[in-house]
């Protein structure tokens, strides 16, 4: 316990957990640890220690020391969003409102800045015995254990039954365990939380518009998906017929080797017909994406398809033009296959949008053959979510 004050008090983050009254959480989490991982291994005290490092109360804000957590909406992370500042971008408690998903804290940006300091400093920590070693390319493994934490989670609407948690290395997981994940400020995880709920809500929508107007097939298609588990839950879900990601070679590696360990946990309730195509691409070299997708694109079978490409979270690490490219390449190969009905569902930074503003999404979108049918923007790098219609003559919209 001596231990742990020194690293709460060090790191500034809050007082220790105990301090707060929280002592039956550190017995659940002491023992759940002894039970699992007998005292030959080096558990519970380092992961524990982690779990202090990582985490704040979050049952009550009051619990939380002045300088956690803002007093002043004038610091507040955020706060200078919403129609009162004259903002395109909504603040994001509106944004959670409409996806039904609970609001991230009201914090200043130092916490939040912290926070992602102090996860991405224990990152390799976490996976210190993991056997796959995946690389946290743009993100993609933070996200994993953000998105960990919400799907553990059964009153949110991206509660995944622990799909995403299955992921996670066998040992260290354990600190957003569905006992254990309460105990986090709902921050990062909670903003990606909103466009999670977002996307899953569009993907559903888009595919029953397909379903509604031919019978046929649903391929939904993601676009640098990183570590993320959509296309086996849509699957699961009876949503999508079939699903192709496509990622940097290093991320595909890893993901294929993270879905080994998905399925050996998962023995007889995930089958192999669940799982994603991985294919290997550099989506800044503009010729290689045009190749896979013209292969993917042109694996019908005789089947009618409607095709869902996802965007999310992947523009923004991307070489300037790239991004408009790669919108505007998947609307000329469906064009040059005779496609049919596709859709396009985002939540990423669209070029030459700024901020906000819904006017300035559709244009970029009518230039590179899609027609804007839903915008939602929100506060964060990945800040344009929406939905556009693909314009099967291209014709330009302006």
């Amino acid at each position: 316990r001596q231990i742990c004050d020194i690293n709460w008090q060090t790191c500034g983050i809050g007082t220790p957990v105990a301090a707060t009254g929280d002592s039956t959480f550190i017995h659940l989490f002491l023992t759940t640890n002894i039970h699992h991982h007998p005292p030959m291994s080096f558990f519970p005290s380092p992961f524990f220690l982690i779990l202090l490092l990582l985490t704040a109360p979050e049952r009550s804000q009051s619990l939380i020391p002045h300088f956690f957590i803002a007093a002043s909406s004038t610091t507040v992370r955020g706060a200078k969003y919403g129609p009162a500042n004259n903002s395109t971008i909504p603040l994001a408690r509106d944004a959670a409102t409409i996806v039904s998903v609970r609001p991230p804290i009201d914090a200043p940006k130092r916490t939040w800045k912290r926070a992602w300091d102090i996860q991405k400093s224990m990152l390799p920590l976490l996976h210190v015995t993991d056997e796959t070693n995946p690389p946290n390319s743009d993100l993609c493994l933070a996200c994993l254990w953000w998105k960990a934490l919400s799907g553990n989670d059964d009153s949110s609407p991206v509660f995944d039954d622990g799909l995403s948690y299955d992921m996670l290395p066998r040992l260290t997981r354990t600190v957003v365990s569905r006992k254990v994940r309460r105990f986090y400020p709902r921050l990062h995880h909670a903003n990606v939380e909103i466009r999670t709920a977002y996307l899953d809500r569009l993907v559903r929508e888009m595919a029953a518009k397909a379903a509604g107007k031919r019978k046929g097939r649903v391929r939904l298609i993601s676009i640098g998906s990183g570590y993320d588990l959509r296309s086996i839950r849509m699957n699961l879900e009876g949503v999508v017929d079939e699903a192709t990601e496509l990622d940097r070679e290093d991320v595909v590696e890893a993901k294929g080797k993270m879905m080994e360990r998905l399925m050996r946990r998962r023995k007889g309730a995930l089958k192999e017909t669940s799982l994603p195509r991985l294919i290997e691409v550099d989506l800044n070299d503009i010729d290689e994406f045009t190749k896979v997708l013209r292969e993917i694109l042109g694996r019908d079978n005789g089947y009618y398809m409607t095709n869902i490409f996802l965007f999310e979270g992947v523009m923004i690490y991307l070489n300037e033009s790239v991004p408009s490219n790669l919108l505007k390449i998947c609307a000329d190969v469906l064009n040059e296959m005779k496609c049919e009905d596709s859709y396009l569902c985002f939540a990423d930074r669209l070029e030459n949008v700024p901020g906000g503003d819904e006017a300035l999404g559709r244009e970029e979108l009518g230039r590179n053959g899609w027609e804007l049918i839903d915008w939602l923007p929100k506060p964060g790098l990945a800040r344009h979510m929406g939905a556009a219609q693909w314009l099967a003559d291209n014709r330009i919209i302006v």
